[in-house]
């Protein structure tokens, strides 16, 4: 094959990927905006006749208040994404560091061992958190909630930052130090401000994990007034009819912060996972 065919099957395949991964958001946007009519057409509807907002109105303000609505999903949504990455930057940058600067005996043994739980599957950890949750009773809690994502953030964390930290020069570090800094001071002055990538970087994994997180939130979590945006999803769809233009609604209104984010940190998180790939 020649070059030109050769870049045509490329341009294709790129092309097939972006409709792959394009065709779904935009199904899910067209469809929250559709009538019932046009929602339940044997013949696909591709581009309504008309756009409503009913559905983003019925899942902003929930007359019945049976359950709260969408605004108060992505309220607690936003309170546990924010404290899980503000605890999982505080504990990761202080371990990362250690790990990567510090000398302590069972060095190696604790990193390995923080990785391992990386391994296991999140259904397997859904038990013991349930039992220990239900013993200091924060189970049905957001403060338990935020500790379970921990436990699934803080290992890639450490990973993350712990390679980054290790591209920084030592040099640097043992500047500041000879010039009087404090061990804190200079990861405060020092490897922080040198390691803005790695961090936002982990911030935005962290956050896109706890905010998209299904599993914990629907098994921990029994008060309403508590739900997250994607147990309120689930609700809407386990109902005994299903209002799929509500649901797609709420999936658009949940899925467009998380892209605009992502956009926003794009290029600290190119340079935040190349960066720590560097060796000295």
């Amino acid at each position: 094959m020649g070059k030109i065919a050769w870049r045509a099957l490329l341009v294709g395949a790129l092309l097939a990927f972006l409709f792959a991964v394009l065709f779904p958001l935009y199904w899910m946007a067209i469809s929250s905006t559709k009538t019932f009519k046009e929602l339940f057409s044997i013949v696909p509807v591709f581009w309504p006749s008309e756009f409503t907002p009913k559905a983003y109105k019925a899942v902003l303000t929930s007359p019945a208040r049976e359950i709260p609505d969408l605004l108060d999903g992505l309220r607690n949504s936003l309170v546990v994404s924010g404290a899980t990455v503000f605890v999982a930057l505080a504990l990761g940058t202080l371990a990362a560091y250690a790990i990567a600067r510090l000398r302590f005996r069972g060095k190696t043994a604790v990193t390995a061992l923080v990785l391992i739980v990386y391994l296991f599957p999140a259904i397997l950890l859904m038990v013991p958190l349930f039992a220990m949750f239900a013993m200091v009773e924060l189970h049905n809690s957001l403060r338990g909630l935020v500790v379970a994502y921990l436990a699934q953030t803080l290992p890639v964390s450490l990973l993350v930052l712990g390679n980054y930290f290790r591209s920084i020069p030592a040099e640097i570090e043992e500047a500041a130090l000879v010039d009087g800094c404090s061990r804190p001071g200079v990861i405060w002055r020092v490897t922080i401000p040198l390691s803005v990538p790695a961090i936002a970087s982990v911030a935005l994994y962290v956050f896109m994990i706890a905010w998209n997180e299904f599993l914990f939130a629907y098994i921990l979590l029994s008060d309403p007034k508590k739900f997250t945006a994607p147990v309120y999803i689930s609700y809407l769809h386990s109902q005994l009819h299903t209002p799929w233009n509500q649901v797609m609604a709420a999936s658009v209104l949940v899925t467009v912060p998380v892209i605009i984010l992502f956009t926003c940190f794009m290029k600290w998180i190119e340079k935040g996972l190349t960066a720590g790939g560097i060796k000295e």
